[in-house]
């Protein structure tokens, strides 16, 4: 009944209880943390279509959530669609003002986790999107259409049972700065598309069943090996292991030069043989 509210932060309590799926058609709710309590169950509600439009940073992290990162949930999160959402609204972090004869705001803060280090936002921008649902039992394949949240800044699965290859579609997200995958079941090699960021600062891919050499172009020269440890099939720099397929296994062994004693004895027999029968 709270038709005003845009923040909701639970995290860090003994809470246990289901998704909050009375928040789903919430027009004003922006920021949702459920982090680090006992929360269980899907995050899938029964309704034909949930709107959570407004919605621009949803945590998640460490509960006992299950199932499988449904389609439809992450497309109807149009506040990470939109990147300049804070120019209709005149100011460009939630605030609340609690004297009405001054200037004075009360400045919401949340804590978001980066990089495994924990990072307070004093003032929240309406312009800053994130997604945390690490450390739960999701499973499944990651859904192609998380790639339409063309706003997002940090994206965090880790520590779940997700499986399949990547999503191509991930490489949309051009104002992504912090992709954590690591600790989960993906295979595949790592998309090429990924290769096209241009603001990615922290990337963790360890911990997977991912094959094929890494990508050598733009930021990926930039990250350590323990972006990509724990993935036996990956190969090429910044790993020790450099790719096989190198160019050379693809061309035909050489013939005419020979290699052995056998193929100089035949040689030198057959030069003997031609100079015999000259004379």
């Amino acid at each position: 009944n709270c038709k005003l509210l845009e923040v909701l932060n639970v995290g860090n309590n003994k809470l246990v209880d289901r998704f909050p799926c009375m928040l789903r058609n919430s027009n004003s709710l922006r920021v949702l943390v459920l982090r680090s309590n006992q929360f269980n169950g899907s995050v899938q509600c029964d309704a034909t279509r949930n709107n959570w439009k407004n919605l621009q940073i949803i945590d998640i992290a460490s509960n006992n959530f299950t199932g499988v990162l449904n389609a439809e949930f992450f497309s109807n999160l149009k506040g990470m669609m939109v990147a300049d959402d804070y120019m209709e609204t005149g100011r460009n972090h939630i605030q609340y003002k609690f004297l009405q004869l001054s200037n004075l705001y009360y400045q919401d803060t949340v804590i978001i986790t980066i990089k495994g280090l924990e990072w307070e936002l004093v003032k929240i921008l309406r312009v800053y999107t994130a997604i945390d649902f690490s450390s739960n039992r999701f499973q499944g394949v990651i859904p192609d259409t998380i790639g339409n949240l063309s706003s997002l800044y940090v994206l965090n699965l880790s520590h779940n049972a997700l499986e399949g290859p990547i999503p191509k579609s991930i490489g949309k997200l051009q104002m992504l700065e912090s992709l954590d995958l690591s600790t989960n079941h993906l295979s595949g090699e790592i998309p090429s598309e990924l290769a096209s960021f241009t603001f990615l600062a922290a990337l963790n891919l360890s911990f997977n069943k991912l094959f094929g050499k890494i990508p050598s172009t733009n930021q990926f020269q930039t990250f350590s090996a323990d972006s990509f440890e724990g993935n036996s099939g990956l190969c090429g720099l910044p790993l020790n292991n450099s790719c096989q397929s190198n160019g050379s296994e693809s061309l035909p062994p050489p013939t005419s030069l020979p290699d052995s004693d056998d193929e100089w004895k035949f040689i030198f027999a057959a030069v003997g043989y031609i100079v015999g029968a000259a004379n």
